[in-house]
């Protein structure tokens, strides 16, 4: 007897279902030419989409190409990093683990990573595997103690306890990518193995999403999308991102197809082929609100510009997004790296999912498109979204020149710090961000730190602006401690509200401790 590829798919014990002909027609008339439109438009060398509809892939397609400058097509194939959509694999593997029996979401974090400490006592008490995937920690986000940090994972969850909170433990919504590494840890030490091991046994392998990965380490397959970031409007390629110290909040790499399987599973209520892989329970919790993001009609993700807000409230779950748009259940949660955007929501109760991969940092396009194509599967009065944003864009952009140009001429290129370069040079550290060093090179000071590598402009008083191409952090304002007696004494490192003042080498002072206990 001769089977077909699906009864021949069962007989092996799953289905993996791929761009078959079927995939590649447009569910939706002129869908193909309006994202090749929008990928146009928006200057992004390359996007990847994938629709799932009642348990079947009815779309999977790849738009532009690998690379700036190059021919190499995107196709359903192609792998890009997903980001912060890695949150959702996370969480999902934890609820295997309290299925399995292993974990509980309200066990104390220290039941599995006994070393683990926070800086405010209360929370260093209290907090649990839920607090940790759910972003109410309370503490500030502090990227840059990992983002380009030549550091071990553990030695990422060790610095946490150096990291002050933003607010109250448990009282409001803080996104925390550290606190997802330390689930994913714990969920690597309950299950006797790591959390990379885990999601390819527990996850990949078993939903037959045979190309993703765990780690860009080691990479080398050649159907892989070059990050880029756009420079005055101009894309340009950049490295991979290297998200190991931080792996289970945004390191894993997929493809449109193997996206797709993710979300028939989610879909499916943790079943695949028959078989359950996650208590009904135990996803639901990860799908049920946890945390409310946002307040007030039209405060979430749906209702920027809109005469009509099309969502009214947006929670958190774990590892995803809880929200409504255009009355529809919606569980999503894009992903940033450096150099990729990402892009994966569902309406689960319409069994609808759709997935939109990019290989541009902090692109607005894969999220345009997911609402876009619900609003095309929903019957929602058609509006260009990408467009829209696009004409944003060059608005914003205009302004955004004209005041780099006006900061420009009231901070000329050749004027001088009060003390001699020399005077700053040296290695400033600190007990979270670690070590930065200043030296002089050529005339001018270079900062420092990990991968990131970029001179430093004088401003103004003791303020310089460091601008490392591509840096997600962007250009980011160093402010050195001077003494009276005109010793710098240390420099002010971090974004926003978390600088830190990082103490130099022999200027007398110290850091936090080092790697004491709690401070």
């Amino acid at each position: 007897m001769i089977m077909t590829s699906a009864r021949l798919g069962l007989a092996l014990g799953f289905v993996a279902i791929t761009a078959t002909s079927a995939a590649a027609q447009e569910p939706y008339p002129g869908l193909d030419a309006y994202i090749t439109k929008a990928v146009q438009a928006s200057k992004i060398p390359g996007i990847s989409v994938a629709i799932v509809r009642n348990d079947s892939v009815i779309y999977a397609k790849g738009f532009g190409v690998l690379a700036v400058g190059t021919k190499t097509p995107v196709d359903a194939k192609t792998l890009f990093e997903i980001g912060s959509s890695s949150k959702a694999f996370t969480a999902t593997l934890v609820a295997m683990m309290v299925t399995d029996g292993k974990m509980r979401f309200d066990e104390r974090l220290t039941a599995y990573l006994p070393d683990f400490r926070m800086y405010d006592p209360v929370a260093n008490e209290a907090v649990t595997l839920r607090d940790a995937l759910t972003h109410r920690s309370g503490i500030a986000r502090g990227e840059l103690v990992w983002l380009s940090a030549p550091i071990s994972r553990d030695e990422v969850l060790h610095r946490v306890r150096f990291l002050k909170p933003e607010a109250p433990f448990r009282s409001h919504y803080s996104y925390q990518n550290m606190m997802f590494l330390a689930a994913g840890q714990a969920a690597g030490k309950a299950g006797g193995s790591t959390w990379d091991d885990l999601v390819r046994q527990r996850i990949f392998a078993p939903l037959g999403m045979t190309a993703s990965l765990t780690s860009s380490k080691g990479l080398k397959t050649p159907n892989t999308a070059s990050p880029h970031g756009m420079e005055h409007d101009t894309a340009y390629a950049k490295p991979p991102f290297n998200g190991d110290n931080i792996g289970p909040a945004g390191a894993i790499l997929s493809n449109a197809e193997d996206m797709a399987q993710w979300l028939r599973f989610q879909l499916n209520d943790g079943v695949v082929n028959g078989k359950r892989l996650v208590s009904n329970i135990a996803l639901r919790e990860t799908h049920s609100p946890q945390i409310l993001t946002t307040s007030g009609a039209g405060g979430g993700r749906g209702g920027q510009a809109d005469s009509v807000p099309l969502t009214h409230f947006s929670a958190y779950g774990m590892g995803w997004f809880i929200e409504d748009y255009r009355s529809q259940l919606v569980w999503q949660h894009g992903g940033n790296t450096p150099g990729m955007t990402a892009a994966v929501g569902m309406m689960p109760e319409k069994k609808f999912g759709v997935v939109v991969l990019s290989n541009m940092q902090s692109a607005q396009l894969p999220d345009l498109l997911r609402r876009y194509i619900f609003d095309r599967q929903l019957g929602a009065p058609m509006r260009d979204l990408a467009g829209e944003a696009v004409a944003r864009g060059l608005t914003q952009r205009r302004m955004s020149d004209s005041a780099e140009k006006a900061q420009a001429a009231q901070h000329p290129a050749n004027a001088l710090p009060p003390l001699p370069l020399t005077a700053y040079a040296g290695t400033y550290t600190d007990s979270l961000y670690g070590d930065v060093l200043v030296s002089v090179k050529d005339g001018y000071l270079e900062l420092e730190r990990g991968d990131w590598r970029a001179p430093l402009q004088y401003w103004n008083a003791t303020n310089f602006r460091w601008s490392v191409l591509g840096s997600p952090a962007g250009p980011m304002n160093i402010k050195f401690e001077v003494s009276p007696d005109n010793t710098v004494t240390g420099l002010y490192f971090g974004l926003a509200g978390d600088a830190t003042l990082l103490s130099k080498r022999g200027a007398g002072r110290g850091g936090r401790g080092g790697r004491g206990g709690n401070p």
